[in-house]
């Protein structure tokens, strides 16, 4: 069945669509308004090429089929096929203001969005964490169990939307071998303090369901009603023709953000390698790092917060192969790369008294290696090994900063 849509950026038009409820894709773009308020990627590609990005993104947008709990959402919701949640909830997210109105409706974006209005998750807890889960965290159902931001939640890991107190806290499992993310994510906002660099603050909480208990980091959204981040990857997208998939692709990057007068550009990234380096973040992707801009006035404000670190520390890998001393990491890079790759970048100075407060995250680490063993399965040996680990990225770290001068 074809229907029209307005792809509105809050009550901005930009773009009327035709779209196909059964195939879920956008069969053609009818009418162009405000392009310049356009997704970035979607904006600044030639005409001709519009549907085919516009679809990428709106499928982008989704649950993708590789999510580990897929099937049991699909269940849930009684559909056949995890695309059609894109569309079900006028494709509403909380990574940025974009929705999408059907022709024939009369609606507006204060009456639904999810950073003013709430919203239910049940069905999304439970499906995620199992029956029950949506007990224990209290929710109630104030919508229908379709209007939610978590129709649009795209990703790998477990993870759910959940409205407290007015603000929106993502609740996200975990999912490699060891299963110590959510432990990583609380330490990595740790270092972030110490560094004094933009992050997503992260707490540890266990979702208990009637037949599970799952470990989960918690934060808050990262972005306010008028923002919307904007991925490295789309950043990088107009420089298709130059970018290498390299390291190298740093300096392009860092070159964009300048011209768009990004404060604190440099160092800002610099830290948030200094974390992948100390951590050795093997997920450091195009699309969980960027910037925020504001959707009124399109202005580039600031580097987006850093999130999105734990799959670090060899958390998927086996114990065999844990290597703490060089390790790997990415960085612009679809594959692995040893993290001496880093060391190059490290251009800014730290202070002595920053890396005397980074080793004494140890022993915090290790507190919560040992409350959490629970869920995480990690033997006594295997948490000796993490927080030795640990001490042993600090102190190479230390040892590089001091060769390059660059402690104070």
């Amino acid at each position: 069945m074809l229907k029209n849509y307005i792809l509105m950026n809050q009550n901005t038009k930009v773009l009327k669509f035709e779209y196909d409820n059964e195939l879920n894709v956008i069969t053609n773009i009818l009418e162009n308004y405000n392009i310049k308020y356009a997704p970035l990627n979607i904006k600044n590609i030639e005409e001709v090429k519009r549907r085919i990005e516009l679809n990428n993104w709106f499928n982008d947008r989704g649950i993708p089929i590789y999510r580990d709990n897929v099937k049991e959402i699909i269940e849930a919701f009684g559909i056949n096929n995890i695309k059609e949640l894109i569309n079900k909830d006028y494709g509403l997210s909380v990574s940025d203001q974009y929705w999408f109105k059907p022709e024939d409706e009369n609606i507006k974006w204060g009456e639904i969005n999810y950073f003013q209005k709430d919203y239910g998750s049940i069905n999304f807890t439970n499906a995620t964490y199992g029956s029950g889960a949506s007990k224990y965290l209290k929710q109630t159902i104030k919508n229908k169990p379709d209007k939610t931001p978590n129709n649009t939640s795209n990703g790998q890991l477990k993870k759910v939307w959940i409205k407290k107190d007015n603000e929106n806290y993502l609740y996200k499992g975990a999912g490699t071998i060891h299963n110590f993310e959510p432990i990583n994510e609380v330490l990595a906002s740790l270092i972030c303090e110490i560094l004094d660099v933009p992050h997503a603050t992260y707490t540890l909480d266990v979702v208990k369901g009637n037949r599970q208990n799952t470990l989960v980091s918690v934060c808050k959204c990262i972005i306010n009603r008028n923002e919307e981040i904007l991925p490295a990857y789309t950043i990088l997208t107009e420089e298709k023709e130059k970018v290498q998939k390299t390291i190298k692709d740093y300096y392009i990057y860092l070159k964009i953000l300048n011209e768009n007068n990004v404060p604190n550009a440099e160092e800002y990234l610099q830290k948030m390698f200094m974390l992948d380096y100390i951590l050795l973040n093997e997920d450091r992707h195009l699309n969980n790092f960027g910037v925020i801009r504001d959707i009124k006035t399109l202005e580039w404000k600031r580097i987006c917060p850093i999130f999105d670190t734990g799959r670090s520390m060899n958390t998927n890998v086996t114990t065999s192969y844990w290597n703490f001393k060089e390790g790997e990491i990415k960085c612009f890079t679809n594959e692995l790369i040893s993290s001496k790759n880093l060391e190059p970048l490290f251009t800014i100075k730290i202070k002595e008294e920053q890396i005397e407060k980074l080793k004494e995250l140890q022993e915090k680490y290790k507190e919560m290696l040992e409350k959490y063993s629970e869920y995480t399965k990690l033997s006594k040996e295997e948490i000796q090994m993490l927080t030795e680990g640990y001490k042993q990225r600090i102190e190479v770290f230390e040892k590089i900063m001091k060769e390059k001068n660059k402690i104070l």
